[in-house]
C-alpha cells in the first residue's frame, strides 16, 4: 500500500459555525471547498455545523445527503447578539452534562476522527476542541477573524484608530471602551446585567472588563495547549495576531485560500469599448467593518454625484440603511441584494471594477473573486488585500487614513481609460491559488500531525 493509500484511510473533522446551503459566505464556503475536496481524495469526511434550522440537541444525527460525498451533522446554534457573539462564551463554565457537550462526545465516540480541524468556532461551544485534544485527538484552529482578541469578528469601532481598525497590541480594558462605544452597547448592558450590578456605566465597564480577561484567558490557553497547528489566511494578518498573542512558530503556519475558479469564472468578456461607461461592483455583507462609510461619502462627493458616466452596483445582504443616503441620492447606484454562489458569476459579468473597501480582512475572498472574473480591484490596505493587488498593476489601494485616497482612485479609473485597460489586463493575468492547491497544503499538515 502507498503512502497516499494509507494516508486516505485517516477520517477528519470539521468545525464550522454554517455550511451551504443555509449560508453562502466566506467561511462556510471555504468549509464546503474543504470538506468536498477531501472526500474526493478518499478522505472519510464529517462536518459539524451550526444550522438555523436545528433546534434540539438530542435529535442530532449524522447524515449524508445525496450526491454529497461526505457527512453532515448539523446542531443548534447559540444565541447571538449581533456582532457579540464571542463575548460571554468563554466565561461560561463547562458542565458535564451540558446537552451540546454530550451530543459532541456521542460524536466523537461514533466518528472517531483522526484529525478535527475548527474552521472557525463562531456560535459553537468553545470547549469542543479541548474534549477532542482530551481524546488524543490532533486539533487544527484555522484562525479567520479577530474574535480570539477581542469581543468583535472585526476589530472595528467608533474609537478604532485612524487606519480603520484598532492597532495592536489590543487589551481588554481597551476592548471594553470599543464595546462600549459600539452600536450594540445596548445590548451588551441586557447582556451582561447581573442582581449585584449597579447599573452604572462604570460597573457595566467593570463587568465587560472582566469578561474579556477571561476570554483572553481562555484563548491564551486554547492557543498555547490546545491546538497542535494554528493556520492563518495571509502573513499579515499572523503578524497582527502575534503582537498580542505570540505563538509557538514551530506550531504556525501561513496558508492562504484557494478558490475554485470554474465556478467564478463567468461568460468570456467582450472586448469593451475604452470609452463606455465604467460600472464599479461591490459584493459582500453590507456593514460597518467592510467600510461602506467610506465607499458611501466616495461616491456621495460632488465630484462624482453629477457625472453619469459610471455605475455603482451592490452586491449582497446586510443592513440597507449604511447606503439608503446614496441608493436616494445618486441615480448611479442600484442595491441587488443577498445572492448565491452559482449566481455570482453572472453577477460580476456586469462590472468593470470590484470595490474591496473594508476596514480590516485578514484574507478577503471577494477580491479573489473580482480577479477570477477578470475585474480590477480598487482595495484597501487591510491585510489579506495588498497581498494580492499590486498597485497600479492589477488594482489601485487607497488608504483610509487619507479620506478621499478612494476617491482619486474611482476618478483615476474614470479619467485615465489606459490606466484602466491596463489595470484590467492585469488582473486577468493574475494567477490565483486553487482549491486543490490549498489542498495539498493542508494534507501535508495533516501528515505531520498524524
Amino acid at each position: 500500500m502507498s503512502a497516499a493509500e494509507a494516508l486516505a484511510r485517516h477520517s477528519i473533522l470539521y468545525v464550522v459555525h454554517a455550511m451551504p446551503p443555509e449560508e453562502e459566505t466566506g467561511v462556510p464556503l471555504v468549509a464546503l471547498g474543504y470538506v468536498q475536496e477531501f472526500a474526493r481524495r478518499g478522505w472519510d469526511v464529517s462536518v459539524i455545523y451550526g444550522s438555523n434550522e436545528v433546534r434540539d440537541w438530542e435529535s442530532v444525527r449524522p447524515q449524508r445527503w445525496k450526491d454529497e460525498g461526505f457527512v453532515r451533522i448539523a446542531v443548534p446554534t447559540g444565541p447571538i447578539v449581533g456582532s457579540l457573539w464571542a463575548l460571554s462564551a468563554p466565561s461560561v463554565p463547562i458542565v458535564a452534562n451540558a446537552q451540546p457537550n454530550v451530543t459532541f462526545e456521542r460524536i466523537l465516540k461514533e466518528l472517531r476522527p483522526d484529525v478535527l480541524h475548527v474552521v472557525d468556532n463562531v456560535n459553537l461551544p468553545l470547549d469542543w476542541p479541548e474534549r477532542a485534544k482530551a481524546r488524543h485527538v490532533p486539533v487544527i484552529r484555522t484562525v479567520y477573524c479577530a474574535e480570539d482578541l477581542c469581543a468583535f469578528i472585526a476589530p472595528v469601532s467608533p474609537i478604532s484608530d485612524a487606519v480603520g481598525y484598532c492597532l495592536p497590541p489590543l487589551t481588554p480594558q481597551r476592548c471594553a471602551g470599543c464595546v462600549a462605544n459600539s452600536a450594540e452597547s445596548s445590548h451588551v448592558s441586557s447582556a451582561l446585567s447581573s442582581p449585584t450590578s449597579d447599573g452604572s456605566s462604570q460597573a457595566q465597564h467593570t463587568m465587560l472588563t472582566d469578561f474579556l480577561n477571561r476570554k483572553r484567558a481562555r484563548s491564551t490557553d486554547q492557543f498555547d495547549s490546545v491546538f497542535d497547528r494554528i493556520v492563518f489566511p495571509s502573513s499579515g494578518f499572523r503578524s497582527y495576531f502575534e503582537r498580542t498573542l505570540p505563538l509557538n512558530p514551530a506550531r504556525v503556519r501561513v496558508i492562504s485560500l484557494g478558490m475554485d475558479a470554474p465556478k467564478i469564472h463567468g461568460p468570456r468578456r467582450e472586448e469593451r469599448d475604452p470609452q463606455r461607461r465604467v460600472v464599479f461592483g461591490f459584493a459582500g455583507t453590507l456593514y460597518e467593518a467592510k467600510g461602506i462609510d467610506t465607499l458611501v461619502a466616495t461616491f456621495l462627493h460632488p465630484a462624482l454625484r453629477e457625472r453619469d458616466d459610471f455605475g455603482l452596483e451592490f452586491f449582497g445582504g446586510g443592513n440597507e440603511e449604511l447606503i439608503e443616503e446614496l441608493l436616494a441620492i445618486n441615480p448611479n447606484a442600484h442595491w441587488h441584494g443577498s445572492y448565491r454562489l452559482h449566481e455570482l458569476p453572472s453577477l460580476l459579468e456586469k462590472i468593470d471594477v470590484g470595490l474591496s473597501t473594508s476596514r480590516f480582512e485578514t484574507f478577503h475572498r471577494v477580491t479573489r473573486e473580482y480577479l477570477l472574473a477578470g475585474a480590477p480591484v480598487i482595495g484597501s490596505r487591510a491585510f489579506g488585500i495588498p497581498e494580492v493587488i499590486e498597485d497600479g498593476v492589477n488594482g489601485l489601494l487607497f488608504d483610509h487614513t487619507e479620506p478621499e485616497s478612494m476617491l482619486r482612485a474611482v476618478l483615476s479609473c474614470l479619467d485615465d481609460r489606459d490606466l484602466l485597460t491596463r489595470i484590467t489586463q492585469g488582473a486577468q493575468n493574475t494567477a490565483i491559488k486553487s482549491v486543490q492547491e490549498e489542498a495539498d497544503q493542508l494534507e501535508a499538515l495533516y501528515r505531520e500531525c498524524l
